[in-house]
C-alpha cells in the first residue's frame, strides 16, 4: 500500500473498525504501513473492511469482537499476536450514544447499562488485555474515544458520563502506563457525519443540536467527517507525536471552547 509510513512496521488494534471513524482510520492506518487488527462486533462489516485493505495491497485482519465481553477481546487480542506477533497501536474506538439518551431524571436505567458497558467498560477490557502486549513490544500509543459532551454540559447524561469516565481513566492509565513507554491520550469528536449520525440527522439530530447551542455560524468547523478524526488518531499512534501523552484533545470545531 503507498503511503508515507507513519506507521510502517506497526501493528495497530482498532475496535469498531467496521465503520465510521474506525473504518476511516483501519484504512488511513495501512495506508500508513501498520498491519491493522480490525475488532468488529459486525463480522460483516470487519471482513469487507479487511478485504478492502488487502485489495490494496496492505495487512489486515478482521476479527469478531464485541468489546463488552471480556473473553471476546482476549480471543481476538490471542488472533492479533497469532497473525502479527505484536501490538503497538490500540485505538478504542467503539462505541457511541443512542437515541434513548436523555436528562438523568428521565432516562431509562437500561441505557445506563448499555452506554456506560459499551463506551467506558469496552475501553477499559481493551486497554486491561492490549496494553500489556503494547509493553512486550517495547512500547507504542493507545487512543481513546472521548466526546465533546465530556467537555461541556450536555443533556445526554449517560453517554457524557460514560465519555467523562474515559477521559479520567485516559489520564490515570497515562500516570501509570507512560515509565513502560506506553503513551496513552483521547480524541473528543464533535459532530461527525459517519452513516450512523446521518440516519440519526434525518430524525431532527441538527435541531436537537440547535437547540444544544450549536450554530454552524458560529462553529463553521463542527461539521466533521470520519477522516478527520482518523486523521488526528494517526497522528497520535505515530512517533509524531512521541511527546504528547496524558492529553485531551478537543477535534469538535470550537464547541467546547466558545
Amino acid at each position: 500500500m503507498a503511503g508515507r509510513g507513519r506507521l510502517e512496521g506497526k501493528v495497530a488494534f482498532i475496535t469498531g473498525a467496521g465503520s465510521g471513524i474506525g473504518r476511516a482510520s483501519a484504512k488511513l492506518f495501512a495506508e500508513e504501513g501498520a498491519s491493522v487488527v480490525i475488532a468488529e462486533k459486525n463480522a460483516e462489516a470487519g471482513a469487507l473492511v479487511a478485504k478492502e485493505i488487502e485489495s490494496a495491497g496492505g495487512r489486515a485482519l478482521a476479527i469478531e469482537t464485541d468489546v463488552t465481553v471480556e473473553a471476546s477481546i482476549e480471543r481476538a487480542v490471542a488472533a492479533a499476536m497469532a497473525r502479527f506477533g505484536a501490538i503497538h497501536v490500540l485505538f478504542n474506538c467503539a462505541g457511541g450514544s443512542i437515541p434513548q439518551d436523555g436528562p438523568v431524571a428521565d432516562v431509562d436505567l437500561a441505557v445506563w447499562d448499555h452506554t456506560i458497558g459499551l463506551d467506558l467498560k469496552g475501553t477499559l477490557l481493551c486497554c486491561r488485555h492490549v496494553i500489556p502486549e503494547i509493553i512486550a513490544a517495547g512500547g507504542g500509543s493507545v487512543v481513546n474515544s472521548g466526546s465533546v459532551v465530556a467537555l461541556m454540559g450536555h443533556p445526554i447524561h449517560v453517554y457524557a458520563a460514560a465519555k467523562g469516565g474515559v477521559l479520567s481513566l485516559t489520564r490515570s492509565l497515562a500516570s501509570t502506563y507512560g515509565r513502560q513507554k506506553v503513551r496513552v491520550n483521547a480524541i473528543c469528536p464533535g459532530l461527525v457525519l459517519s452513516d450512523r449520525i446521518k440516519a440519526r440527522m434525518g430524525n431532527g439530530l441538527m435541531d436537537q443540536a440547535a437547540s444544544n447551542g450549536l450554530s454552524l455560524e458560529a462553529h463553521p468547523f463542527a461539521l466533521g467527517e470520519p477522516i478527520d478524526i482518523a486523521r488526528v488518531a494517526l497522528f497520535l499512534a505515530s512517533d509524531e507525536s512521541r511527546m504528547i501523552h496524558g492529553a485531551i484533545i478537543p477535534a469538535e470545531g470550537g464547541m467546547s471552547a466558545y
